[in-house]
């Protein structure tokens, strides 16, 4: 069996790759043994590494921010469920269920209609989105539209249909 090396203590300069590094370019991280060493770096390849560490700072930022985004998202979801009561969880409607919403074709079709559109933006901005939704109801679009939302999260045994 082969005797386990240091990778540490066995890194060699990244710049002569002959002696062992002493030393890290603090703009760029690479590993040099040698002020002649560290200025042929500085004068070829250091601004382009830095570059690309700076993009890879970036894109992590980046990460961080759109996981706090998830994590806001997912307080807001624990929130509303501690705003709802027990008898409400009839009412609500699994996950599973609501995601097959976006692969109704006769949704989208309906979707395309740029009063409904209206109509979706208006109840969904509303500040008191209970007479919004009690307004658009008395739309036959918004009827039909709320008709298929139904129809896709609570199919009826057999296909037949509500009445």
């Amino acid at each position: 069996m082969a005797p386990e090396t240091n990778v540490i203590t066995m890194a060699t300069c990244e710049v002569c790759s002959e002696q062992r590094h002493k030393y890290r370019c603090p703009r760029c991280e690479v590993r040099y043994c040698s002020l002649t060493c560290f200025k042929q770096h500085k004068e070829s390849t250091c601004e382009q590494r830095e570059k690309r560490v700076q993009e890879r700072r970036r894109r992590i930022q980046q990460s961080e921010a759109a996981a706090a985004t998830v994590e806001e998202d997912a307080v807001s979801m624990a929130m509303w469920d501690d705003v709802m009561d027990e008898g409400d969880e009839e009412d609500r409607v699994p996950l599973d269920r609501l995601q097959k919403l976006q692969d109704s074709e006769e949704l989208r079709s309906l979707l395309c209609n740029p009063h409904l559109q209206r109509m979706v933006r208006e109840v969904d901005s509303s500040d008191d989105p209970e007479v919004a939704m009690q307004k658009a109801m008395q739309e036959p679009i918004f009827v039909e539209f709320a008709d298929q939302c139904l129809r896709v999260v609570e199919p009826q045994p057999n296909g037949s249909e509500q009445g």
